[in-house]
């Protein structure tokens, strides 16, 4: 695999991890209200422990991709199984996985967009 094709995916992830956990600080009271509808424990400590997670992996990504991509697989595939499991119980409330900008009810679309988000972490952690 191409190292300049991992390079890519490891910056465009690293993008999409930063806006995420910033788009979460912008609004901490509406990122821990989407927390509690998933029904996590303690979502006011999760809304500064999910973005925090989310900026060190950015960062993992852009100093040592073969370190960022496997943390980014295990993220988006925490992510995508919460979302799944939502969908199962055919809850459809906002994911807050883009804090405030996200707020149109959960869908299949949320999957499809986490899977290719996982593939470019799996292209990173190969390249």
């Amino acid at each position: 695999m191409s190292s300049s094709l991992a390079a890519l995916a490891s910056f465009a992830l690293a993008g999409t991890f930063t806006v995420a956990a910033i788009l979460k600080f912008h609004n901490p009271a509406a990122t821990r209200r989407s927390l509690a509808g998933f029904g996590l424990p303690n979502p006011r400590l999760l809304a500064v422990a999910v973005p925090v997670t989310e900026l060190t992996t950015a960062l993992l990504l852009v100093v040592d991709r073969r370190t960022g991509g496997p943390c980014a697989v295990a993220l988006l595939v925490a992510f995508t199984t919460l979302i799944a499991g939502r969908l199962i119980a055919g809850r459809r409330d906002s994911c807050g996985c883009f804090g405030t900008w996200s707020s149109r009810p959960l869908s299949w679309r949320d999957l499809v967009r986490n899977g290719a988000l996982t593939a470019l972490g799996v292209v990173a952690a190969l390249g």
